[in-house]
């Protein structure tokens, strides 16, 4: 029982560090729209990919909201992704 505890307090740590690293590296809301037109890919796309609504991320790109938990970390990740493909 306390093995099993321990571990979900691992994971839930790991989770919470990883969101943290996450929102210090994603890059500015300008920037991250860049990156999606400059890859040729529309929020409709990005969202169906994100598992969000389109107006998700409208409101991320205009700084209205910010992508939380496991979303951001995904994002982030697409994002630098593409980025990298651009960069090719």
């Amino acid at each position: 029982m306390i093995s099993r505890l321990r571990a979900s307090l691992m994971s839930t740590m790991s989770q919470l560090v990883e969101e943290v690293r996450v929102s210090k590296q994603m890059p500015s809301r300008a920037v991250a729209r860049a990156i999606r037109e400059d890859a040729g890919v529309s929020q409709k796309r990005l969202a169906e990919e994100l598992g969000v609504h389109p107006v998700t991320v409208a409101r991320w790109e205009l700084g209205m909201r910010r992508p939380r938990g496991r979303t951001s970390i995904a994002y982030a990740e697409i994002l630098e992704a593409l980025r990298q493909e651009i960069a090719k």
